[in-house]
């Protein structure tokens, strides 16, 4: 073997990379026949002088040999072997790459008893939730089906995570801990080591599956509703505070904080969006007696520094249009803006007013 040859051989997913046609098919069973027999007479087979047979025997270039044998390894057909660990193919690449004359051994999966298998097999289906599953017979395959599962709840939680690392959004200890138990079974990816996880781990299995619906559930169904609710806490903390000391409001604010903490709010969804319609309702009628009382002071300024009717209808009339604003905004978020709004056009005013004296 080469070192350019293992430098240039590609993992993961082939439809990605590869369009197959029948001969790479059949070039991938010759190999496959050959690391059989292989085994049959010796118990394992050494990846350099597997090759080299393979080369002698089908006239097959060393490339294609090699590319084939990492392939059916990440099928787990067989597993890698170095110094006496099991490796996945990712891992033995790097290490021929750092030095081409390691020795590699190709070495059967040991196959799950009976019992363990349709046991693995049942869970699966109830992960699957599939009415129609067809019980797979082979553990390699099967075990396959096991490793695409635990990819797709990897994937999953990785989409969510650095989402659920911004304050008040949910779910970062659990994604952690999803993600260090998908690393401990998935330490080694031979069918029988896989199987055998499934089986020693089944409760913990059950709620790793649990667990990623309902994190999936929530940010592809809640998150906009939760945004929502985020951004009506922090309007009312960095600046309806000031304003609002009503108790009930204070209250209904520090109940939403609560639950804007929780580490999994799944089944608070509903107490929250009733929370804050509530909380809406009395963040409207709060203000609107807020930007009352700022045209009862405007009035009065207005009449101590006699203005001019001019100044009177723009003042008011700004003071009027921000209140029916509120009155119809959708959000606390919107209302807070009115509110800002409210302040900076009645410091302008006031200062019309005075110089108008």
């Amino acid at each position: 073997m080469i070192q350019e040859d293992i430098e240039n051989v590609k993992l993961g997913s082939r439809q990605l990379l590869f369009d197959f046609e029948k001969d790479k098919a059949k070039e991938q069973a010759v190999v496959m026949s050959c690391i059989k027999n292989q085994i049959e007479k010796y118990g394992h087979v050494v990846l350099d002088e597997f090759v080299q047979y393979v080369r002698e025997v089908h006239d097959l270039l060393d490339f294609t040999i090699i590319q084939n044998v990492f392939w059916l390894a990440e099928d787990l057909k067989f597993h890698f072997r170095i110094d006496g660990k099991n490796l996945e193919a990712r891992n033995v690449k790097q290490t021929l790459i750092q030095s081409i004359e390691q020795s590699v051994k190709i070495v059967p999966n040991k196959s799950v008893t009976n019992s363990v298998f349709q046991d693995v097999q049942r869970l699966y289906q109830e992960l699957s939730e599939e009415n129609g599953f067809d019980d797979c017979d082979d553990q390699y395959e099967f075990a396959r089906l096991l490793a695409k599962k635990i990819k797709g709840w990897e994937v999953i939680l990785k989409s969510y995570k650095s989402a659920a690392q911004k304050p008040f959004f949910p779910c970062e200890k659990e994604i952690d801990d999803c993600m260090r138990f998908i690393k401990k079974i998935s330490v080694k990816l031979d069918s029988f080591s896989l199987i055998n996880a499934f089986y020693d781990h089944k409760e913990r299995v059950f709620k790793l599956s649990d667990d990623v619906k309902k994190i999936s559930e929530f940010y592809t169904q809640h998150l906009d509703f939760w945004k929502s609710l985020i951004q009506s806490f922090e309007a009312f903390n960095d600046n309806l505070s000031e304003f609002i000391k009503d108790a009930d409001i204070v209250a209904g604010f520090e109940k939403l904080k609560q639950i804007l903490s929780s580490s999994a709010p799944y089944n608070m969804i509903a107490e929250a969006k009733t929370l804050q319609k509530k909380m809406t309702q009395q963040c409207r009628v709060a203000l609107s007696a807020i930007i009352d009382n700022m045209i009862e002071e405007t009035k009065a300024h207005l009449d101590a520094h006699k203005a001019g009717q001019d100044l009177r209808n723009k003042s008011l009339y700004s003071l009027r249009t921000i209140k029916k604003r509120i009155s119809e905004a959708k959000n606390i978020k919107s209302m807070n803006l009115c509110l800002i709004d409210a302040e900076e056009k009645l410091d302008v005013f006031w200062d019309k007013i005075k110089t108008s004296g």
